[in-house]
């Protein structure tokens, strides 16, 4: 008798299990395009351009101080310092713009009820159940 027990206490644990895991996943999986996301802010045309005319007066201090250095190193020295003033530059004019996707992206996931959207291409497998959120994020970004 008390055998019988332990395996109706086993099935019903089993089919509890199988009852929450089912009804887990049952609300969804969304995706976007991340890049897409970003190229589409409202802001990113402003960003693009500051950093296209940081590059040029970048290049520009390069070859009018390089001209007067005598050694490789000097130039690479320069090089490197005005690179990581880019680099630094881009995430400060960036980071703001992926931080608004992101929190437009969350939005999404909860009007919709999804219980999670994640980046175009991480699904190894199950893509066909997800859904495609890029343009309904876009939509908020603009």
């Amino acid at each position: 008798m008390k055998l019988k027990k332990q395996i109706t206490s086993l099935a019903v644990v089993a089919m509890m299990s199988i009852i929450a895991t089912t009804s887990a996943f049952a609300a969804g999986v969304g995706y976007v395009n991340f890049d897409t996301l970003v190229q589409a802010h409202k802001d990113f045309p402003k960003v693009s351009a500051q950093m296209q005319s940081a590059i040029k007066n970048a290049n520009s201090e390069f070859s009018k101080k390089s001209a007067t250095m005598t050694t490789d190193q000097e130039k690479q020295n320069l090089g490197k310092q005005l690179a990581q003033n880019l680099s630094k530059l881009e995430n400060s004019l960036i980071v703001p713009i992926e931080k608004d996707v992101v929190a437009k992206v969350e939005l999404v996931r909860k009007n919709k009820g999804l219980d999670c959207i994640v980046a175009q291409g991480a699904i190894i497998a199950g893509a066909d159940s997800a859904t495609d959120e890029t343009q309904e994020v876009a939509k908020l970004l603009k």
